[in-house]
Parts: C-alpha cells; structure tokens; sequence
C-alpha cells in the first residue's frame, strides 16, 4: 500500500473509461460509414431508375441528398468527439503512468528504509555479541 493508491486507481478507472468510450465511437463510426455506403448505392440504384421513368424525381433527389448531408455531419461529429476521446486517453494514461511512477519510487523507498532498518538491528546484535564476547574474554585475562 502507498499513498499513491486511491489516485492510481481513480486514474485506471478513468482510463478504462476513456477506453469504452472510444470503442463506442469506433463504432459509431464504422455503423455510419455503412449506412453512407447503402445509402449511396440507393443513390445510384434508384437514379438509374428514375432516368427511365417519365416524371421528375428531384424531390427525391433533394431528399437523398440532404440524409447524406446529415449523415456526414453525423460522421464529422463521431470523428471529432473520437479524437477529443483520444486526446483524453493520452492526458488520462500520462497521469496514470505518473503516479505509478511515484508509488513504485515510494515503494522502493519503503523497502530500502526497510532494509537499512533490519541491516542497523544486525549490525546492534553483531556488535553486541562482540562486546559480550570481549567481556568474557577479559573476565577470563584478570
């Protein structure tokens, strides 16, 4: 556990989030472009058609023509909010590796304090092992 925790995981969620959002733009995208291209083949389909017939088909014409227009506002829309979408994920992710970065320097830091704490009681037990040894020895002398 480090401070750096709660931050990290808010951060993950956020980028998961962030992640969801541009696969349902993705896909926004990829159903529009679908649509445009049936639509588009209508198009031609039925003007090959209209040319045969005796009557004038602009109404229909201006009609097609203004669903294509309204689905290319639909795609410059999703193509707009999918890079806003990534531009988030790069900020979100930049901040995520960061405080990643932190909590692996304050875990590193902990366990060197750790270390050095364990090496100073070795090193208090050595030395008071060889005190009470130099005692003996001494006792042993007089």
């Amino acid at each position: 556990m480090t401070p750096f925790d709660t931050a990290l995981r808010i951060h993950r969620r956020e980028v998961d989030a962030v992640k969801v959002s541009i696969g349902v733009e993705v896909e926004r995208i990829a159903t529009i472009d679908t649509i445009a291209r049936a639509h588009d083949a209508r198009m031609q389909e039925e003007r090959a058609l209209a040319y045969a017939l005796p009557f004038s088909s602009d109404a229909w014409t201006a009609r097609m023509k203004a669903d294509r227009a309204r689905l290319r506002e639909a795609a410059h829309v999703a193509e707009t909010r999918l890079g806003q979408l990534r531009a988030q994920a790069v900020e979100a992710y930049g901040t995520m590796r960061a405080i990643e970065g932190a909590a692996e320097r304050y875990q590193a830091e902990a366990e060197r304090t750790a270390a050095l704490a364990e090496q100073g009681a070795i090193d208090d037990l050595a030395a008071a092992r060889f005190l009470q040894a130099r005692r003996k020895d001494k006792d042993r002398i007089s």
